[in-house]
């Protein structure tokens, strides 16, 4: 097969020319990326729905893609040894980008981990038998290659011995020593991730007694707000129960992945000195050659109607009740702290100062109803006890998750999107005087620009999204931030509860990025917890950004006795009615149609 019978008529790509800079080793550098080297250890590159311009400015807040990785246990890629190596793997990379194949940097990133890893499995196989290492990438063997997929599957024998083993030797989830079981069991760096990840989901259905790990967040947002961690109230229902029969199989989706990840390095082998001679997409198909079972893709779960409802509900009504209450107090601590010092880098800097304020500075009426009783203090253990009292960092992280449940609950935008509004997001048309959205979302080539598109909102929506963006800049005012609202987020840094203790223009310039989404779901859990969200048979549903999207779809196309297909396929900006039918179809038999309050 020819090297350009994979192109597209949208490649754009000379072909003739695309081969001789592979002769030569000479590309175009990458439009995402920030280097003025494109042979740097380690490469800065821009973020999807952000202006290149932005991370050109602050680079510190750039993707990065760190060619510094481990290929065995005491060389990296980038050791001298190993320059073909690298050489060939960047080579790939821009060659692929030339063609048209590396849309975004992201993908750049997950295809160099992936032929890393492959490489450091190769490497350790070969120095349990005493071999040469891996040279260039034309020395992989075909076993090898296959041996390395085929460790993304977990044996029934090795995950009892790993049970025996932590069984014996630890007390909690969070205190197993996994370098211990991979040394007794001989297993490789591979066939560890894949064990790790089954026995991850064995205890969450199975805890151990009295594991104080037992309900915590499973994102890293934790991490970040301030000891102690911070734990959901209840257990999360939307966890599916662990099934040894079936959940120690591969996914197919996994398989999938990795497969096209080292079959795009195949693809680039024309910008290789020593070229990487196997396909995996040939050999394995999707990975059905290899593994009698995987387990299927799984959608995005959809919510519990009653659990969907009220979230909206109870978010409507913060929204409605506190918000201007919220903004309009933040903006009375900002003056009177302002009145106390002529230095705002001095107020900033002084927490003992903001609590001072708080303390002399009345509290809206309205706002006594939360128990707001400290200005930053997060000495409480479990999101539950913030119905007792809570800070006003607390009650703005509230804030956040309201106005982002009431957005994504009625727009069912994808999370790039939601994170990516801008303040000014919230329009009037001209024409008919209805209320629209402006969300951005990715164009149709796939490429790393977004484009913008309108999506009509209930004019309440746009009030309380009208409110929300003020409150932004009340908060950046107090830290003499001025910013240009049309390129600033609505769910914007300055929304963090750290904006409440940091200060100084570094400090600033850090916030004007977008929230994270380890930061928006503890929001969301917070959320789900302080409102009592509704029981499932003792658990809680901790909601997703996604999920409201999924939900949303699934309503919709049931109210319309699924005739709505085609507006509703518009409106979540999808390439077919294929897709939406796929994306907004439940089977009969769904716990979400079962579902009762109990």
């Amino acid at each position: 097969m020819s090297e350009n019978a994979n192109l597209k008529d949208d490649d754009f790509v000379d072909f003739s020319k695309l081969v001789d800079s592979a002769e030569k080793f000479e590309y175009e550098m990458p439009r995402w990326l920030l280097n003025d080297n494109v042979y740097d250890q380690e490469w800065l590159a821009s973020k999807v729905a952000v202006d290149i311009d932005y991370y050109r400015k602050n680079k510190n807040k750039a993707l990065k893609i760190n060619f510094k990785r481990k290929i065995s246990d005491v060389e990296y890629l980038t050791d001298a040894i190993n320059e073909p190596l690298l050489k060939d793997i960047m080579h790939s990379l821009l060659y692929l980008d030339a063609r048209g194949k590396i849309t975004r940097p992201l993908r750049a990133k997950s295809i160099l981990v992936a032929i890393t890893d492959l490489i450091k499995h190769v490497n350790e196989v070969r120095q349990k038998d005493s071999k040469l290492l891996v040279r260039g990438l034309d020395q992989i063997k075909l076993d090898e290659l296959k041996g390395f997929i085929m460790d993304y599957n977990t044996q029934p024998h090795v995950f009892a011995a790993a049970l025996k083993i932590i069984d014996l030797n630890s007390s909690s989830s969070s205190k197993i020593d996994w370098i211990k079981i991979k040394n007794e069991l001989n297993l490789t760096t591979r066939s560890l991730l894949s064990l790790q990840h089954s026995l991850k989901k064995y205890y969450k259905s199975n805890p151990f007694e009295n594991d104080d790990s037992a309900y915590k967040e499973d994102h890293s947002v934790t991490k970040k707000w301030n000891a102690p961690t911070r734990v959901r109230e209840f257990q999360s229902a939307n966890t599916i129960d662990f099934d040894i029969d079936t959940d120690l199989w591969p996914s197919e989706k996994t398989i999938s992945n990795i497969i096209s990840l080292l079959e795009a390095v195949y693809t680039a082998r024309a910008s290789q000195k020593y070229k990487f001679v196997h396909s995996p997409a040939a050999l394995f198909s999707n990975g059905g050659t290899l593994f009698d079972s995987m387990k299927p893709s799984i959608k995005t779960p959809v919510m519990p109607t009653f659990s969907y409802l009220h979230s909206i509900s109870t978010s409507l009504k913060f929204a409605r009740k506190y918000g201007y209450a919220i903004r309009q107090h933040l903006s009375e601590l900002a003056k009177n702290e302002l009145q106390k010092v002529d230095n705002s880098d001095v107020y900033c800097s002084s927490s003992s100062l903001q609590e001072e304020v708080f303390k002399e500075t009345a509290l809206p009426v309205v706002l006594k109803e939360l128990n707001i009783t400290s200005w930053c203090d997060d000495n409480l253990v479990c999101f539950s006890q913030f119905r007792q009292e809570m800070s006003m960092a607390v009650a703005l992280r509230l804030y956040v998750a309201s106005i982002y449940i009431l957005v994504a609950g009625f727009v069912a935008s994808r999370v790039t999107s939601m994170r990516s509004l801008k303040r000014n997001c919230f329009v009037q048309s001209p024409i008919d005087g209805h209320f629209d959205l402006i969300l951005r979302i990715p164009k149709t080539s796939e490429r790393i620009e977004l484009e913008n598109v309108h999506r009509p909102i209930p004019d309440l929506i746009f009030d309380y999204g009208l409110e929300f963006a003020l409150l932004n800049n009340v908060l950046e005012e107090r830290r003499g931030f001025i910013v240009d609202e049309t390129e600033q987020f609505l769910f914007g840094g300055f929304l963090s509860h750290t904006s409440f203790k940091a200060h100084g223009t570094e400090f600033a310039q850090s916030r004007v990025g977008p929230l994270s989404n380890d930061y928006i779901n503890g929001c969301l859990d917070l959320f789900a917890d302080w409102s009592s969200s509704p029981l499932i048979n003792g658990k809680r549903w901790y909601p997703r950004s996604h999920q409201y999207r999924r939900t949303f779809a699934v309503l919709y196309f049931n109210m319309t006795d699924n005739t709505g297909l085609e507006e509703l396929s518009w409106f979540l900006g999808h390439a077919d009615l294929e897709q939406t039918f796929h994306y907004a179809e439940v089977s009969p038999s769904s716990e979400w149609i079962d579902c009762v309050i109990p």
